[in-house]
């Protein structure tokens, strides 16, 4: 199981269908506004917010013409239209590291969007059981319905290319990267890291690629679950890679958290892109 703060395990359904539509974009002055700072960690390689060639914010939208969701979008400042990147959060999304993704992904070519999928989260619910309390009901169908709705969003974007889409997903994000990828036709490359656990249901209709990132130290989701995951997509023809980061805990990409392995972070990422490249058809940067 997951650690309570970091993703919710409960969650369980397949995505139906949503309608979303555009209410507007704000752009943040400072990231600061969104996100704590986190000094703890001194050795940071893969920070990228601050880089000139992109822009990032936050937008948003809305399903079912009245819950209106938010999310962080970051992409190139130069014209053009840039493969979509959906980046799913396990945790909320002005966790740093989450927008950091978003941009990383922008300065690789990409647009970057992280959708909200802990809307439904207030600030007065602060412990575990109170953030429990907060998404009682909000089941992996309404996360996956918030995630076409940033979806949707963005094909009204002029920036936006919907050749092919990538998901890259963080623990129960990573579960839900791969029920995208097994409900959404258009999701070509699927990058889960340290995955939540999930069901043959969950990915009935996975075709892949998938690629995993895994630490062999995590203590929230066990090397063996992971190996078992390899084995069920194997099975079923999916093509999937795992690659294993010796002595790295859950988390080791967030520089937000002690877990943080800077070397493990710069080269999972660099193979992420790689991957992404390779899948979403763009020659690397």
């Amino acid at each position: 199981m997951c650690r309570t703060d970091d993703c919710d395990e409960g969650r369980r359904a397949f995505l139906t269908n949503s309608a979303a539509a555009v209410i507007g974009l704000t752009t943040l002055n400072s990231i600061g506004q969104q996100t704590q700072p986190w000094p703890h960690n001194e050795k940071v390689t893969t920070r990228v917010l601050d880089d000139p060639t992109i822009t990032h914010g936050t937008v948003m939208f809305q399903h079912n013409k009245t819950d209106t969701i938010d999310g962080f979008l970051a992409r190139p400042k130069a014209e053009g239209k840039y493969p979509v990147v959906i980046v799913i959060a396990g945790n909320v999304i002005t966790e740093e590291y989450i927008p950091n993704t978003c941009a990383a992904l922008a300065v690789a070519g990409y647009v970057g969007l992280a959708p909200n999928i802990f809307h439904t989260l207030t600030p007065e619910a602060k412990t575990p059981e109170e953030r429990r309390k907060a998404t009682v009901g909000h089941s992996d169908s309404d996360a996956l319905l918030d995630i076409n709705s940033g979806l949707d969003y963005l094909r009204k974007q002029p920036f936006a290319s919907f050749d092919s889409i990538g998901v890259v997903g963080f623990c129960y994000g990573g579960k839900l990267a791969m029920m995208l990828g097994s409900r959404l036709r258009e999701v070509d490359a699927v990058v889960p890291y340290h995955p939540g656990p999930v069901t043959d249901e969950d990915i009935a209709r996975l075709n892949g690629p998938v690629l995993i990132h895994q630490g062999t130290a995590d203590k929230a989701l066990p090397k063996g679950q992971t190996e078992e995951l390899e084995k069920r997509l194997k099975k079923r023809k999916v093509p999937t890679q795992v690659f294993w980061y010796e002595g790295a805990d859950h988390g080791f990409l967030a520089y937000t958290r002690p877990f943080y392995k800077p070397d493990y972070a710069k080269l999972s990422w660099e193979r992420t892109i790689a991957f992404l490249n390779r899948h979403l058809k763009r020659s690397a940067r």
